[in-house]
C-alpha cells in the first residue's frame, strides 16, 4: 500500500511539474476499457473467497472536454456481477448492464495546460443507472447508483492516450443482495430495513481517443502552417523585390558611373585633340615662316647680307624636327633671254638648300623647285631675282 502511494504521489509531481504553453481545444473522444469488478454486499459471509467476487468488466465511452479541466462522459459498461446466495460459501452471477454520466476533472490541468504532457490524473464523479437482468428466480431490476473514481491518463500519440482508471460504484442494496424483504427491527416495530449501499469496485485499463480537440489541433496547425508558408513567402517576394531592386539601382548606377566616366573620357579626349590640335597650330604657325633670298643680276650665290635669313631658316628647323622647307627659284624677265633665266632660277634654288644641307639640315627636308621667268612674284625687277624659302 505504501508504494503505491509512492508511486501516485510521484506521478503527480511529474504531472504538475509539466510546463504549459499550449492552447486548449474544446473537442469529443472515445475511450474503450477492460479491467475487472469487485463487488461487496451487506451480506458478504465470512467464508467466501473473495476471489469469487472477481468478475470482468468492460466499458465503451463517449466525452466532450469542454475546457482543459472540466467535461463530460457518458458511459456503458457490464456484464457480470456477483451476490451472495448464502451466508457462507455460495456466490450467484448475474448479467447487469450500467449506463453512466460523469463529470471529469482533469487535476493537472486546473492549474495549467500542457497538450504534450505525459501523465494526467483526473477525478471523477456521476450517477448511473443500472440494470439487473433476471436470475434465480429473482426478477430484472432497474435502479439509480453514484459513481466516482480516479484515473491516470499516459500519452502515446497525437491524439491517443493510455488509461488507467479506479472506479467505484455505489449500488442500492436491492442490486445485488437482493434484500429488500428483510425487516429492521424484527416484528416488533414491522419497519423496512433502511436503504443500504453495495460497492461495485472496478479497474480498468484502456484507450482514450481524442477526434474532435485533435482534429481542431490539427486545423489550427494547418492553419499555423499555411500562415508561416505565406509570411515566409510574402518575406521570399519582398527579399526578392528589394534584391530585384538593389541590383537595378546598382546597375543603374553603375551604366550612370560608365556614361559618366565615358563623358569624361570623351571629353578629356576632346580636350586632349584640341589642345594638341592647338598646339599643332601654334606649332605650325611658329614654324611657318617665308624668307626671300635675294641675288644679284645674273649672279646665284648667296651674298652676306641674305646669311642672316638662312641662319633664320636653319633655327626654325632645328626648332622643329618635323619642319619642312620648300626652296624656289625665281628670275627677272626684264633681263637676259629665258634659257638663261632658266638656269639661274634652278641655280639660285640649288645654292640655298645647299647652304641649308651644309648648316646640318637633312636633304630629305628640302624640296627645291624653279619657274625661271615664267613666274613673277612682283612687279619691281629686282624682287624677281630671288629664291622664295617656305617652312611648314
Amino acid at each position: 500500500m505504501k508504494k503505491l502511494v509512492l508511486i501516485i504521489t510521484a506521478a503527480l509531481a511529474l504531472a504538475f511539474s509539466a510546463k504549459a504553453q499550449d492552447t486548449f481545444y474544446p473537442g469529443w473522444y472515445f475511450g474503450i476499457q477492460g479491467g475487472a469488478n469487485y463487488v461487496t454486499s451487506n451480506y458478504w459471509g465470512t467464508t467466501i473467497p473473495h476471489a469469487k467476487h472477481i468478475t470482468p468488466n468492460a466499458a465503451i465511452d463517449l466525452g466532450y472536454d469542454f475546457t482543459p479541466w472540466f467535461g463530460l462522459r457518458g458511459t456503458l459498461s457490464g456484464p457480470i456481477g456477483t451476490f451472495p446466495k448464502d451466508k457462507a460459501t455460495v456466490v450467484g452471477k448475474y448479467g447487469y448492464a450500467q449506463l453512466g454520466l460523469d463529470a471529469m476533472f482533469d487535476i493537472c490541468n486546473m492549474f495549467r495546460y500542457n497538450e504534450k504532457r505525459f501523465l494526467s490524473p483526473y477525478v471523477f464523479l456521476g450517477g448511473a443507472a443500472n440494470y439487473r437482468f433476471a436470475v434465480d428466480n429473482e426478477k430484472g431490476y432497474f435502479g439509480p447508483g453514484v459513481r466516482a473514481g480516479l484515473g491516470f491518463n499516459f500519452r502515446l500519440a497525437e491524439g491517443l492516450k493510455l488509461g488507467l482508471e479506479l472506479q467505484d460504484n455505489f449500488l442500492s442494496n436491492k442490486f445485488n443482495t437482493m434484500d429488500d424483504n428483510k425487516i429492521f427491527g424484527g416484528n416488533i416495530l414491522g419497519w423496512k430495513k433502511p436503504f443500504q449501499w453495495d460497492d461495485n469496485f472496478a479497474a480498468l485499463l484502456g484507450l482514450k481517443f481524442e477526434f474532435g480537440a485533435n482534429a481542431a489541433r490539427k486545423a489550427a496547425a494547418l492553419a499555423a502552417a499555411e500562415a508561416a508558408a505565406a509570411a515566409e513567402a510574402a518575406a521570399r517576394a519582398a527579399a526578392e523585390k528589394a534584391a530585384a531592386e538593389k541590383a537595378a539601382a546598382e546597375k543603374a548606377a553603375a551604366e550612370r558611373a560608365a556614361a559618366e566616366r565615358a563623358a569624361a573620357e570623351k571629353a578629356a579626349a576632346e580636350r586632349a585633340a584640341a589642345e594638341k590640335a592647338a598646339a599643332e597650330a601654334a606649332r605650325a604657325k611658329a614654324r611657318a615662316i617665308e624668307e626671300n633670298i635675294y641675288f644679284i643680276i645674273g649672279r646665284t650665290n648667296i651674298r652676306d647680307c641674305e646669311k642672316e635669313k638662312i641662319d633664320h631658316i636653319v633655327a626654325i628647323m632645328n626648332t622643329y624636327p618635323e619642319a619642312v622647307v620648300s626652296v624656289t627659284g625665281y628670275a627677272d624677265k626684264a633681263t637676259g633671254t629665258a634659257k638663261i633665266n632658266w638656269d639661274l632660277s634652278q641655280k639660285r634654288a640649288e645654292n640655298v638648300a645647299k647652304a641649308l644641307v651644309d648648316a646640318g639640315i637633312a636633304a630629305d627636308r628640302i624640296s627645291t623647285n624653279f619657274y625661271g621667268d615664267t613666274v613673277q612674284v612682283s612687279e619691281v625687277p629686282a624682287e624677281n631675282r630671288v629664291s622664295v624659302c617656305v617652312t611648314r
